[in-house]
């Protein structure tokens, strides 16, 4: 089957235009499972911790992709309603069990098990409304969730190495099948907005884990310093995704020449990545506004402009795929955060708070006088073509 014939027999490609309120309930349960996930490394802020946190993540993002294409391209019925809700159960005991699942037994028979039903549900629904996904890359999810289950009452270290495999080649699967991609149809509005919902509920947990930190904590001038800090700083990172980029999303997905590339590259894996940024701000921010005037050492020093540079530099990535080059702005901006990130460990925080918010917002208010004033962004890492 060509692109044209694929297109041509999808009629539900137009039917799916904005998200629908059952698809922000699921997305409520999902805030859930990134707050269970942002707690476990705030809770231990180090290598292994972080590795274990990504070992939960990404499993949850894989299976919210599959989800969001699945509605994506049928009408909204009763029975599909009950699908989502039901999906959001599965999401539900996933993010119960995530703090915990990989040194657990009964923590992870609970999140694989649940990841199954969720795989099962899923492959349900694509099977039954539309016959144009009875396999693609997202699909093979069900084989991860199989082997997550499989391998849930394994002893540790068995059990995390085995899931660290499982997870490593989910996160190929898309790159290896995609061949499969391109003959499914996305809906160019419907898919950019649930993505940057995504981003929405990322940021979010920011707010939350700062605001409530500093609630039940000290509230001295130094405290509300950095709380103001970190706000400034969520808002600097909403300027930076929805201002250009969002609207970027959807003029590519409409534009390029491949589309799954978009899909692919830019929604499936760069916002993988963003997420994963914003997840590290939210643990740095948390911990700078609590101890604003310490130094902290290690990894966890270096999370706040970290996970912010990796957000800045993903835009460098997403833009190359969609458009051919990587803008000069976040790409100097994001070397400058990994540079903070390094010298983290010699500064207080709320110094390190303090730059992160200023580097965010130079960078913002440069792209946008560039912009309003007609002169555009200069670009850098080009390349011919934008193609798969």
């Amino acid at each position: 089957m060509t692109e044209a014939d694929a297109a041509a027999t999808s009629p539900a490609v137009q039917a799916r235009d904005r998200a629908t309120w059952t698809e922000l309930f699921f997305d409520l349960v999902l805030a859930f499972a990134v707050s269970q996930i942002a707690h476990l490394l705030a809770g231990h802020p180090d290598w292994p911790m972080l590795g274990r946190s990504l070992l939960v993540l990404v499993p949850l993002w894989w299976a919210w992709v599959d989800v969001v294409m699945a509605m994506n391209a049928v009408h909204e019925t009763n029975t599909q309603r009950v699908f989502l809700l039901l999906s959001g159960l599965a999401v539900y005991g996933m993010a119960v069990a995530a703090p915990h699942a990989p040194g657990d037994r009964e923590q992870a028979l609970l999140y694989a098990g649940s990841y199954l039903a969720l795989r099962l549900l899923i492959g349900e629904a694509i099977r039954r409304e539309c016959a144009l996904y009875t396999i693609h890359p997202y699909r093979a999810g069900l084989a991860f969730a199989l082997a997550l289950f499989g391998t849930a009452t394994l002893p540790e270290p068995w059990r995390t190495v085995s899931w660290s495999a499982a997870v490593a080649a989910e996160i190929a699967a898309p790159l290896v099948l995609r061949g499969h991609l391109r003959h499914l149809a996305f809906g160019v509005n419907h898919l950019p907005e649930r993505f940057g919902l995504f981003v929405i509920i990322a940021l979010g947990e920011n707010v939350f884990s700062v605001g409530a930190g500093v609630a039940t904590g000290p509230m001295g001038p130094a405290n509300l310093s950095a709380l103001v800090l970190a706000f400034l700083t969520g808002c600097a990172l909403w300027w930076l995704y929805f201002h250009l980029a969002a609207s970027a999303v959807a003029h590519a997905l409409r534009t390029h020449p491949t589309p799954s590339v978009v899909v692919r590259d830019v929604l499936s894996y760069g916002h993988l990545a963003l997420v994963a940024g914003l997840l590290l701000v939210s643990v740095g921010a948390q911990r700078a506004v609590g101890h604003p005037l310490s130094t902290v050492p290690g990894l966890a020093a270096g999370l706040l402009p970290g996970g912010a540079g990796l957000f800045m530099l993903t835009f460098c990535y997403t833009r190359r795929r969609m458009f051919g080059a990587a803008s000069v702005t976040r790409f100097y901006g994001s070397l400058a955060l990994f540079a903070l990130a390094a010298a983290a460990p010699l500064l207080p925080a709320l110094g390190v708070l303090g730059a992160t918010a200023a580097l965010l917002v130079v960078v913002n208010a440069l792209e946008h006088w560039l912009v309003s004033s007609g002169r555009g962004v200069l670009l850098v890492l080009r390349t011919r073509t934008a193609g798969a």
